[in-house]
């Protein structure tokens, strides 16, 4: 039996370490896993004295305010020093860190330190390795490129057993000044994946010079979940789309069988008392074959209120109303834009306005929670975008929620990164500036509130909310939403 610790920067999106735990841990392994610091969302102009991701959260929420998600306090020695005990006391094998992109830089100073105390190996895994192996070969002794409960299992099997592990199938390994690429990987069937681990003894948070036992990252009554891995889309701005050329769409898109989620899910509502389910996969909403043996087996056996993703194109109305009976309280849905040239031409998203604004309508009409994801301050906008976007949320159902417009975030080697560079070489961008955002952001969220179109529209065309648009905050008659699953004030536009 090898032991394994993980260590994972900053909680939340918690199902990895979860799920290579369960791996471990049905292969006879031991396995702690460390949370290590929590982020906090402030106002922008609240942030003094906190550092944030080097891809940073930015955008407006639903109140009108500049708000940056990704912060956290500098990592102190005092804490660093009580990941080294909680270490220590372990006695690992081998250490993981899981890592974002956002996260190298501050997840290469905690394994310096951690690299002081201990000299078994450590692992990086996780999107951050995945898409920038170069850069993060130099802190780790190996990486694990794309998935990694099989690599895990097979690091730990030959740890515990004594044996070289320099020619693992999806590492990569230094020796040295030099540095070993084993091939990919094949994919692991979805049905060989096991449980995740939330077995609260193995779980404890680092933060603020304190440590959490028994620790819950999911909250006391949500429990994440994804049925399946993969997308059937492959929007330029997403990590899905970049393993799509990495690895090949084949097998890309894999879905668990229905008796493997209600297994899981019987366990959860059993050993964890949970009240509500959270869907993460990429797009619920596909694969109607599946989603016809599941609704009815889970609203039967599980029978909790849950939340799920969808995709304009992927739901229609009877789907929508079987998703409800099953116990669907909430649907968000992505628009990331109002402009279909910006859909087209630099999402790869060709889907019609017309169309996402009946699959809104189609989740208000089945009585479910609509919320959407809008994006904005794309490289490649022009204020006609802008414009046609305020146009096009006049027209999407007011029922429709959101909790804040994010800024885009250009991830390194994403295909959308990588043509904003090349335009940028060429000098053909034509961004609006920081006034125009300040208007057209104020104006998305004027569509929000329940003011008649006519006054709306009114507003848009007077000069002094173009001069000073926070005058329109006066009219926002919504609050963000923090919680998919809360209840939501039924709201009417009104009469002109």
């Amino acid at each position: 039996m090898a032991k394994i610790a993980i260590v994972k920067l900053f909680n939340g999106l918690n199902l990895a370490p979860a799920q290579l735990a369960g791996q471990l841990r049905d292969a006879g392994h031991e396995v702690k896993i460390i949370y290590f610091k929590e982020t906090v969302a402030l106002p922008t102009d609240e942030s003094e004295g906190y550092l944030e991701f080097d891809y940073p959260g930015v955008g407006f929420l639903a109140n009108g305010k500049q708000y940056s998600v990704d912060l956290y306090k500098p990592v102190c020695e005092s804490e660093e020093q009580l990941l080294v005990e909680e270490l220590n006391a372990f006695e690992p094998d081998l250490i993981g860190f899981t890592v974002f992109s956002g996260l190298i830089r501050v997840c290469s100073e905690v394994t310096e330190t951690v690299c002081k105390h201990f000299d078994c190996p450590i692992i990086w895994g996780g999107p951050g390795p995945t898409l920038e192996p170069e850069k993060c070969i130099g802190f780790a002794d190996l990486l694990c490129i794309n998935e990694g409960e099989a690599v895990i299992v097979e690091l730990a099997d030959r740890l515990d057993a004594g044996k070289d592990y320099s020619d693992i199938l999806g590492t990569w390994y230094k020796r040295g000044e030099d540095i070993i690429k084993n091939e990919n990987r094949p994919l692991m069937p979805l049905e060989d994946v096991a449980r995740p681990d939330w077995s609260r003894d193995i779980h404890i948070l680092i933060n603020e010079d304190k440590v959490e036992r028994n620790y819950y990252p999911e909250g006391s009554k949500s429990y994440s979940i994804m049925t399946q891995r993969g997308c059937p889309f492959s929007c330029h701005f997403c990590i899905e789309s970049k393993y799509q050329d990495m690895f090949g769409r084949k097998n890309s898109l894999r879905r668990k069988s229905v008796d493997s989620i209600i297994e899981e899910l019987l366990w959860a509502k059993e050993a964890l008392n949970i009240k509500k389910v959270m869907f993460y996969d990429d797009v619920f909403t596909v694969h109607p074959r599946w989603l016809e043996e599941f609704l009815p087996r889970y609203k039967a056996e599980i029978g909790l209120p849950f939340w799920c993703y969808s995709y304009p194109t992927t739901h229609d109305r009877a789907l929508l109303d079987k998703l409800k009976d099953a116990g669907c309280v909430a649907i968000t849905m992505g628009v990331q834009s109002g402009s279909e040239r910006v859909l087209k031409e630099h999402f790869n998203r060709p889907t019609k306005t017309d169309r996402v604004v009946a699959a809104a309508e189609e989740i208000v009409g089945a009585g479910i929670t609509g919320f959407y994801d809008l994006i904005t301050r794309v490289d490649f906008e022009t204020v006609d975008d802008l414009e046609e976007t305020f146009e096009f949320l006049l027209r999407f159902p007011l029922e429709m929620n959101t909790f804040m417009l994010p800024n885009m975030t250009s991830y390194p080697t994403y295909e959308y990164s990588e043509n904003v560079i090349a335009a940028e070489g060429k000098g053909i961008l034509n961004r609006p500036s920081d006034e125009d955002y300040d208007f057209y952001h104020h104006l998305y969220l004027l569509s929000r509130s329940t003011l008649p179109i006519s006054k709306i529209r009114e507003i848009r065309n007077d000069p002094k909310y173009r001069e000073n648009p926070s005058l329109m905050a006066q009219f926002f008659d919504h609050k963000p939403i923090m919680n998919f699953t809360d209840p939501v004030p039924k709201r009417v536009r009104q009469s002109a």
